[in-house]
C-alpha cells in the first residue's frame, strides 16, 4: 500500500500533519499533494509496516515544499518501498534520474556466511586492521553436498562416488559436512560457541552451547537451513542491569560509496540476568529483540529490552564505580570504535562487486549489531582497573525492522528517517550532528579504487 498526505485545517494556531492510505479511488497526483510545486521531487512510498510508514511519512509532509508524493512509481523519480516492491530495472536504466532505498546487490553484507568469507579475505592481507579485534573467529558450515545424490565426498586422498554415498544415510552425510567444526571444537574443550544460520533474522534458530553433539542435533533438527556460522562465544561482555545486551547502530549507505553512522545507537537487552555457565535459558544469551518478546515471560513489549547507548552511563557509574567523566569516556570509547570497525567494514566489502555492489542512484539503511567487552589494561592510581571497551561486529542486517524499538525512543527512528531524506534524497550539504560520515569513496561516479576511511 503506498501513502500520500495532506495538511488539515489550522489546529491550535499550528498545522497538524495527517495521512491517508492510497486506494484505487483516489484521484490525480495533485490531490496526493495539495500545496505541489512543479519543481518539487516526486517520491513513491509502499512500507508494509506501519510503523516505519507513518514516521517516514510526517518526515516527508515536513518537507512539502521539495517533495510530494504521488501514487505511482513510474511517475517518481525517488521510490522508498520495501525491496520486493523496487523496481530495479528501471532504476539502473535511468541514467541516475530515478533513486531507490536499497541497492540491488548486498548479499555480501546480509548473508553472514558471504560476509565472513569476504571479512576473512581481507583481513589475511591486512595483520593490522582493526578487525581483527572486531570480528569473532568465524567457521562457514556448509550442508549442501550431504542433498546432492551426485556429489563426490573426498578423505584421506579418496573419493567416494555418488553410487556409494546414495547408501549413506542423510545423518550421514551431514556428519560428513560437520567434520571442520566437530575437530575445532575438539581443540579447545569446555569452551563456548554460538550457531547460527547464514540467512535468517530476529535470533531465529540461533543457539548458545558447549560440545559437538549440541551442535550436531541442531543442524538435525532444521535440516532445510544448509548454510551454518560456527562463532567463538564471548563469555565476558559488558552487562547492563546485569542483563547481556547488543548495540544496534543504523548505518546509512550513500550511492558509490558513502557510509554515515547514526550516532544515536540502540541498547538491546536480554530479559534475564546474564549467567555465563547457564546455557539452559537461551534467552540470557540471545538478545534479539523480536526473539525476546516473543519467547520471554518477562518482556511483554519491545521497548522494555530497548535503551539508548547513553543509559549505559549511568550503569557504568554504579556497578563499575566509576566517575562521571570515567563513564562517558567509556561510551565515547564505544561508539568511536563502532564507527570506526564500520568505516572499515566497507571498506573490505567495496570492490567486491559481485556481493556488493553500491551504485550512484542508490542509498541504503542498514542495522549493524555489536556487542562490547571490556579489556582491563592497567590499574589507575587507587588500584581499580582501568577498563578499555572493545566492540565486536555480529552482524548487518538490511532492512532493519524499526518498529521493534517501539514507543518511548521513536525519536530515533524519526530523526534518523529525517536525516536520510535530507542526505540521500534532498542531498543537502548540512547534515544532522548525528550522522557521521565513517567512509567516503574518492571516485564515487565510477567505483574506481581509491577509498579514505574518516575519522569518527
Amino acid at each position: 500500500m503506498a501513502w500520500a498526505w495532506k495538511t488539515s485545517a489550522i489546529e491550535n494556531t499550528r498545522f497538524e500533519i495527517k495521512y491517508t492510505p492510497y486506494f484505487s479511488s483516489i484521484g490525480p497526483v495533485s490531490t496526493a499533494c495539495p500545496t505541489y510545486d512543479p519543481r518539487a521531487t516526486r517520491i513513491w512510498v509502499k512500507i508494509e509496516c506501519d510503523y516505519t510508514r507513518r514516521i517516514l511519512v510526517k518526515a516527508i509532509a515536513k518537507r512539502q515544499s521539495r517533495l510530494c508524493g504521488v501514487k505511482n512509481q513510474k511517475d517518481a523519480s525517488i521510490l522508498w518501498a520495501d525491496y520486493e516492491d523496487l523496481d530495479f530495472d528501471r532504476v539502473l536504466a535511468s541514467g541516475g534520474k530515478i533513486k531507490a532505498n536499497s541497492y540491488l546487490v548486498r548479499k555480501g553484507l546480509a548473508r553472514k556466511a558471504q560476509l565472513a568469507y569476504y571479512l576473512r579475505k581481507y583481513m589475511a592481507k591486512r595483520p593490522r586492521s582493526i578487525l581483527h579485534g572486531a570480528i569473532p573467529e568465524t567457521l562457514v558450515i556448509e550442508t549442501w553436498e550431504a542433498f546432492e545424490e551426485g556429489m563426490s565426498f573426498g578423505a584421506l586422498g579418496a573419493t567416494f562416488d555418488g553410487n556409494l554415498t546414495a547408501t549413506l544415510s542423510l545423518r550421514d552425510r551431514l556428519d560428513w559436512c560437520l567434520r571442520d567444526a566437530r575437530e575445532r571444537i575438539a581443540r579447545s574443550p569446555g569452551s563456548t560457541w554460538i550457531l547460527k544460520p547464514s540467512v535468517t533474522n530476529k535470533g531465529a534458530e540461533i543457539t548458545v552451547f558447549k560440545d559437538y553433539q549440541s551442535m550436531r542435533d541442531i543442524v538435525r533438527t532444521w535440516p532445510d537451513v544448509r548454510e551454518w556460522v560456527l562463532q567463538a562465544y564471548i563469555v565476558t561482555p559488558l552487562l547492563y542491569r546485569r542483563r547481556k545486551f547488543h548495540l544496534r547502530c543504523y548505518v546509512l549507505a550513500v550511492g558509490n560509496l558513502s557510509v554515515y553512522v547514526w550516532r544515536q545507537i540502540l541498547l538491546l537487552t536480554s530479559t534475564v540476568e546474564y549467567d555465563s555457565e547457564d546455557l539452559c535459558n537461551q534467552l540470557a544469551h540471545v538478545t534479539n529483540t523480536a526473539r525476546q518478546v516473543e519467547d520471554g515471560e518477562m518482556c511483554p513489549a519491545a521497548e522494555d529490552c530497548v535503551f539508548s547507548l547513553d543509559d549505559l552511563v549511568d550503569d557504568l557509574r554504579t556497578k563499575q564505580h566509576l566517575s562521571l567523566e570515567q563513564a562517558g569516556g567509556i561510551v565515547s570509547d564505544i561508539r568511536g570504535g563502532i564507527e570506526n570497525v564500520t568505516g572499515e567494514l566497507f571498506k573490505a566489502l567495496h570492490g567486491e562487486r559481485t556481493v556488493f555492489a553500491p551504485v550512484p542512484q542508490c542509498f541504503e539503511l542498514l542495522g549493524l549489531d555489536f556487542l562490547v567487552s571490556m579489556d582491563q589494561t592497567s590499574s589507575n592510581e587507587s588500584g581499580l582497573p582501568l577498563l578499555t571497551p572493545q566492540v565486536h561486529l555480529l552482524e548487518v542486517n538490511p532492512g532493519p525492522d524499526f518498529k521493534q524499538t517501539g514507543p518511548r525512543l521513536k525519536s530515533v527512528i524519526e530523526g534518523l528517517l529525517e536525516a536520510t531524506l535530507d542526505v540521500a534524497v534532498l542531498e543537502d550539504e548540512e547534515i544532522s550532528k548525528d550522522l557521521a560520515l565513517v567512509y567516503q569513496s574518492l571516485h564515487p561516479e565510477n567505483g574506481e579504487v581509491g577509498m579514505r576511511l574518516l575519522d569518527g
